[in-house]
């Protein structure tokens, strides 16, 4: 299912964000621009506390700090009415930044 995310058209407008059920507790948000994807966001909803959690996080190079990250993490928080946990062991330099930022948007 495809969505445009009226929230966060601020940062992504022009892009699509669609989720997919992987399996079991896995999810992936999947963002597209033209079709086109240049985004992908793979996390797991824990079974044993409400909290999500992020196993991938990718953006294509030339897409990068357009806030595609940010609208993956609060598309998925959306779906699911939950809030992201960090979780270093994914993040890049990048996604440490995103994450430290006093503006984040996302997470607890």
């Amino acid at each position: 299912m495809r969505q445009h995310i009226q929230l966060f058209e601020e940062f992504a407008k022009g892009y699509e964000f669609a989720m997919k059920h992987i399996d079991d507790n896995e999810y992936a948000v999947i963002a597209t621009k033209s079709g086109k994807q240049v985004g992908r966001l793979d996390f797991i909803k824990s079974k044993f506390k409400p909290a999500l959690k992020a196993t991938i996080v990718i953006v294509e190079p030339s897409y990068r700090r357009q806030g595609i990250a940010t609208s993956m993490y609060q598309f998925a928080e959306q779906q699911f009415n939950l809030k992201f946990v960090r979780n270093d062991e994914v993040l890049t330099a990048d996604g440490k930044s995103l994450w430290n930022s006093s503006n984040r948007k996302f997470g607890q």
